[in-house]
């Protein structure tokens, strides 16, 4: 029994020396040595040389084609801009817009950005759209779009006083105002919109009133109407957010409401070619009433043949 006890205490101390790693060895894979330090030191040297060599080589060719592109493209003649064509009808002059654009003749139209310099154009107000090409060989020819005015618009509230005032401004069919440096004689022809509350006045935006659109629409119908007869269209008030008033020539206002112009077109038709042909002298027309609609005029009407509607009675007082 004694010695079977020695036994597994000898085997018991053996186990333990090996679990506590007292025979591992690490083998180093990269020994450090004079030799191998010089080999890496040369071949650090090496592709340090090499990188070098790659990086003169790009910036001789990079340099070699700046001077290339500077020489033969952007100092070359052909590419200088030399004249600019302007295609455009409306208030600005071909050298109003040219002088927009900031060109010169020492413009490359080669590197020119044809984006920047249209958005220079379409910032006027009076512009619509435009459109550039370049044909590199020195041309530029610019289609631009103006703003077609339609009518004049006044608003003390934003001090638009009219066309002699000094500080008109025209309005386009879109509800765009227009400013307007001269004043030409197809512009004083023009009708007018009177409008006191007017929400904004920016140059250039549509309006975003919804009665300046309606009188706009009225406008070009009543204007489609000269041909049969109709007086002359003078101006369109909007006194309020529900009615238009037009002012023709001869002292004739007409109230529009401001939808459904259709049907009130029709009836405004029909009171038209009655007083044209027995020669009234309408005073006052309103066409918002659908039913029994009010006319005045300023000399008693000729309404022989007319089927009138007789009053009734007004019934006694009690």
């Amino acid at each position: 029994m004694s010695a079977a006890k020695n036994g597994s205490k000898k085997s018991a101390k053996r186990s333990s020396r090996k679990r506590k790693g007292l025979g591992t060895h690490v083998i180093d894979y990269e020994p450090e040595s004079p030799v191998i330090r010089e080999h890496e030191a040369e071949e650090r040297r090496r592709r340090g040389f090499r990188t070098a060599m790659w990086l003169i080589t790009a910036m001789i060719v990079i340099g070699v084609c700046w001077v290339t592109w500077h020489e033969a493209l952007e100092k070359n003649s052909q590419f200088m801009l030399k004249t600019v064509e302007v295609n455009t009808e409306g208030t600005l002059t071909p050298q109003q817009i040219v002088a927009a654009t900031g060109l010169t003749e020492a413009t490359n139209l080669l590197t020119m950005n044809l984006r920047e310099v249209r958005a220079k154009i379409e910032r006027l107000p009076q512009v619509k759209s435009a459109v550039i090409q370049r044909d590199y060989h020195g041309k530029l020819t610019l289609d631009v779009v103006q703003r077609l005015p339609v009518a004049w618009m006044e608003c003390p509230k934003h001090k638009l006083l009219g066309p002699l005032s000094g500080k008109g401004c025209l309005i386009d069919a879109e509800g765009a105002l227009v400013p307007c440096d001269v004043i030409t004689r197809n512009y004083l022809a023009l009708p007018r919109i009177q409008f006191p509350s007017l929400s904004e006045a920016v140059p250039g935006r549509p309006s975003p009133d919804m009665q300046v659109h309606a009188a706009l629409r009225l406008m070009e119908k009543l204007q489609s109407r000269r041909q049969d007869g109709h007086p002359a269209l003078e101006s369109i008030e909007i006194p309020n957010p529900w009615s238009l008033v037009a002012h023709f020539m001869g002292d004739a206002r007409i109230t529009f409401g401001v939808d459904d112009l259709d049907p009130q077109l029709a009836r405004f038709d029909r009171v038209m070619h009655e007083a044209h042909a027995r020669k009234w002298r309408l005073a006052t027309l309103n066409l918002i009433a659908s039913i029994n609609t009010p006319v005045t005029f300023h000399e008693t009407p000729d309404v022989t043949g007319l089927n009138l509607a007789v009053a009734a009675p007004t019934p006694p007082a009690r």
